[in-house]
């Protein structure tokens, strides 16, 4: 880990990756848990998996986690094991959550900063949180500069780190990076779908439940057009991601979110003249 020039170096103030996370509709969350075991149960666990994911390649990345209200922060040793594990660490966040129909919104860097059981602070933290807050504005995480850079150059570095780069960032149409958390069940769906296996496999019920959730907040917000407009940023990245297959011929077994304005046209009226 690089130390933060002119800083002592037992201070535990250094360079690391941090990501910072919201969970949106945290409040109408609450309530709902309030009332139901079963939401509070399964929002623990959720939660509790971010500590459960392995690094990759088993290396030591020095994670740590820290949940507040309805944000968590992570941060984990700047190197290429701890970048991957942060973020496949929010990756299982929001794949989780999503199955619930929570939607979550982050940003990641790498910047200077002190975690401890105590503190959480620094440069690093306060830029985690203006890209989450300023530049994600819908349910993605986005990358920093530092942090997608040092992304880039791992991949030229390594071969592993290339597959993850590769398969686990796309870059969207305003020019940000973000987290591909979709990556597992795009690739199931791209599978092909008369394969019996495919049909009765679990991973494509759950890929229908979740179309169904992102469909059904599209279709509770059709008078909110500024939530329509984050729903309609999932939608369609869902579209392109997982509801759709390199045959065009084929039907993937994980349909499409439909978005407004695609509807099927009514038959017009004849035309009187007067």
């Amino acid at each position: 880990m690089a130390n933060i020039p002119n800083q002592p170096a037992d201070d535990g103030y250094r360079d690391r990756v941090v990501g910072f996370v919201d969970i949106l509709g945290f409040a109408d969350l609450v309530r709902r848990a309030d009332r139901d075991a079963t939401l509070r149960r399964e929002i623990a666990e959720a939660l509790g998996r971010v500590r459960g994911v392995s690094p990759p390649e088993g290396g030591e990345t020095d994670l740590r986690t820290q949940n507040f209200s309805d944000s968590l922060i992570l941060s984990a040793a700047d190197t290429p094991e701890g970048l991957w594990h942060l973020l496949l660490s929010i990756d299982a966040l929001a794949w989780n959550l999503l199955q619930l129909g929570i939607l979550i919104r982050g940003g990641v860097t790498i910047g200077g900063m002190k975690h401890d059981d105590q503190l959480v602070f620094g440069l690093g933290v306060n830029e985690a949180y203006r890209l989450e807050s300023s530049v994600a504005k819908t349910p993605r995480v986005v990358l920093g500069a530092r942090a997608f850079d040092a992304a880039q150059r791992y991949a030229a570095q390594d071969e592993v780190w290339a597959v993850y780069r590769n398969a686990r960032l796309l870059r969207d149409r305003d020019g940000v990076w973000f987290l591909n958390y979709l990556t597992e069940l795009g690739c199931f769906n791209r599978q092909d779908p008369k394969n019996p296996d495919i049909l009765r496999h679990p991973m494509g019920a759950v890929g229908r439940s979740i179309q169904q959730i992102i469909q059904s907040k599209l279709d509770r917000t059709l008078d909110q057009p500024d939530v329509y407009a984050k729903i309609e940023w999932l939608a369609r990245y869902w579209n392109a991601e997982v509801a759709t297959h390199a045959d065009a011929s084929a039907t993937p077994v994980i349909g499409p979110v439909n978005l407004a304005g695609a509807e099927p046209r009514a038959t017009p009226l004849p035309f009187r003249s007067f």
